[in-house]
């Protein structure tokens, strides 16, 4: 006779298990918390920042890690992109036809500022050892063609790189000009952006902070060619002497904070605009001293100019009127 208690023992447990798995499924339906899906994998065209870790206490999303950040900047000429082959017309209060000669800047302290709360979060910069250094960066949009052969170089740069804390942002800060500290320091020993020579005025007075040049087409009415318009803003006023002990202060600093709230990461860029720079200046004429403006005292050049950057010319600090050739898009 067959023995069946290898197919009955084995039956029984199995329908023991099964009822007890229902049990358990009835009690979790009823006092425990849903089980959430898994999210899905982000797709494969998705930025990295836009994928969200879930909170697990109900705090916002945010990203995981910290953001990569970069900062575009663009030279324009009104409508036109800036370019060191083309000549512009209707410039300034002459309507003058200029070709370029040179569009560098420097900035610093550029930070982001937070969503939730404002608070102003510094730029962790890239260290790449050519146009960022420290706090500092250059932006170069010359490149050495045509009429920028004289001071310029090929390479250009029209970025600010680096990093901030996870979080959510809008708004952007930054200073056009280099750190008191640094502005009067030795530039034949400083690193990279800070070594070259054609942005360094002397011991006293520092960096060029921005070095931005062109010249009208054509003939004065001597018959002589038109001299170059300079816009050089730096530090003015300083005293102290920077071989035998440094600077001490400058009377006029001429650094231009900037901060603009409908900037947005990845979306906004800053544009940089020399129509509007020289909107009130006539380029076909120096008023005196030094063609266009060197930053000095009673240079008649330099009010309209200033203006038109946000600066105050007789003190060198921020004007009450923010200024037109910088603004966000």
């Amino acid at each position: 006779m067959k023995r069946r208690t290898h197919v009955f023992v084995p039956l029984c447990l199995s329908m023991f298990a099964a009822a007890m798995v229902a049990s358990a499924c009835d009690d979790a339906s009823t006092d425990d918390p849903p089980v959430s899906p898994p999210l899905e994998a982000a797709t494969s065209d998705a930025p990295s920042v836009d994928v969200l870790v879930p909170p697990a206490d109900g705090a916002p999303d945010t990203p995981a890690g910290p953001l990569d950040v970069t900062v575009t900047f663009e030279a324009r000429v009104g409508a036109q992109l800036f370019d060191c082959s083309t000549k512009f017309a209707g410039l300034g209060t002459s309507k003058a036809e200029v070709s370029p000669n040179d569009f560098r800047f420097y900035v610093h302290d550029v930070a982001l500022v937070r969503a939730n709360d404002g608070a102003v979060v510094p730029v962790d910069l890239t260290q790449d050892g050519k146009w960022q250094s420290g706090n500092l960066a250059l932006l170069d949009f010359e490149n050495g063609a045509m009429g920028c052969a004289t001071d310029g170089n090929p390479d250009t740069n029209a970025v600010v790189r680096g990093k901030v804390p996870a979080g959510s942002y809008r708004g952007l800060r930054f200073v056009v000009g280099v750190p008191f500290a640094k502005n009067h320091a030795n530039q034949a020993t400083a690193p990279s952006p800070l070594n070259l020579g054609k942005l360094f005025w002397s011991w006293n007075s520092g960096y060029l902070f921005a070095k931005i040049e062109a010249t009208a087409v054509g003939m004065d009415d001597a018959g002589s060619p038109y001299a170059p318009f300079l816009v050089h803003v730096g530090s003015t006023g300083c005293v102290g002497d920077a071989q035998d002990g440094g600077v001490a202060s400058c009377a006029r600093p001429n650094r231009l904070p900037l901060a603009f709230d409908a900037y947005e990461i990845g979306k906004s860029k800053v544009v940089v605009d020399y129509a509007a720079l020289v909107s009130g200046s006539d380029l076909t004429v120096n008023g005196g001293g030094p063609p266009g403006c060197m930053s000095f005292p009673g240079d008649p050049d330099c009010p309209a100019v200033f203006e038109r950057l946000g600066l105050d010319y007789a003190t060198g600090t921020p004007a009450a009127t923010a200024g037109s050739a910088f603004r966000v898009e």
